[in-house]
């Protein structure tokens, strides 16, 4: 079935026969061999989680350590409630995340279901669509025909050949599952969580404490970003510099909302540093 707006043209199929299908179609969907650059590549996607963890940790534990330091000079209240936010930030981070990737994963696999009853249900509809999708790629009625043909002698190919053409997805997001990328999330938040916290356990003035906190946070936001250029072959400093740009502009919003957003309700502005 094509895609919403999206039409095959009949004129690039033409009279389509009973296509043969000799093979049942999979029950757990579409399965094609990773390759070692695939592998690579997964894992250096990871990176979306560790910068996403450790930077939210940062900021969200920063800003509050800093508002209650602000407000009291109870140490002891300071570190609890950053290890506190940590803790409850690191649960729901991975949480959110694991659930996250269990939808998606449901919402591909549900795509393939549909898909196969079509293939089922509709074969010689479907081997005219798929004929029609390698026309549009250039391929001439001859070359199209001889290659879905081959296509319809292993079903399972076939049909993660239609889920990337009708539906534009990879059929291999509906694998595995998503623990590792929950606690890959996790992690780096409490990772970033904890840098801000760590000024508070010595004997520091507070005004000296949030000091180190902001340069720990700096240094943390700039080596992630650096270590995330890496991988991804942009220059390390600049990309470095890009998220300490954006962890400050979030941090200064919030610093912002906290010195003018109280006042509106009778409160105190919190502002760094007391």
């Amino acid at each position: 079935m094509p895609c919403e707006g999206y039409h095959v043209d009949d004129a690039f199929v033409g009279e389509v026969d009973e296509p043969n299908l000799p093979g049942a179609l999979g029950k757990r969907g579409p399965h094609m061999p990773d390759t070692p650059e695939r592998a690579r590549l997964e894992r250096q996607r990871r990176i979306r989680e560790i910068v996403f963890g450790v930077q939210d940790g940062l900021l969200t534990t920063l800003g509050i350590v800093t508002g209650v330091g602000s407000a009291t000079a109870d140490r002891t209240a300071i570190v609890l409630t950053g290890l506190i936010s940590l803790i409850v930030g690191m649960i729901s981070m991975g949480a959110g995340e694991y659930l996250g990737g269990k939808a998606e994963r449901e919402v591909v696999r549900n795509a393939i279901d549909f898909e196969r009853r079509e293939m089922v249900e509709k074969p010689v509809e479907e081997y005219a669509e798929q004929v029609g999708f390698y026309r549009l790629k250039g391929f001439t009625e001859k070359e199209a025909r001889m290659i879905v043909d081959r296509l319809a002698r292993n079903p399972d190919i076939w049909l993660n050949e239609m889920m990337r053409d009708e539906f534009g997805i990879d059929p291999r997001l509906a694998e595995g599952g998503s623990v590792n990328s929950a606690i890959a999330m996790a992690g780096s938040f409490a990772l970033g969580g904890i840098v801000p916290i760590v000024p508070y356990f010595f004997s520091l003035s507070l005004h000296v404490s949030i000091i180190i906190a902001l340069i720990l946070a700096t240094a943390a936001l700039f080596a992630i970003g650096a270590f995330a250029g890496n991988l991804s072959g942009r220059n390390p400093v600049r990309k470095g510099c890009e998220i300490v740009v954006f962890g400050a502009v979030v941090f200064v919003i919030s610093y912002l909302v906290g010195h003018f957003i109280p006042p509106l309700f009778g409160r105190g502005a919190i502002s760094v540093g007391g």
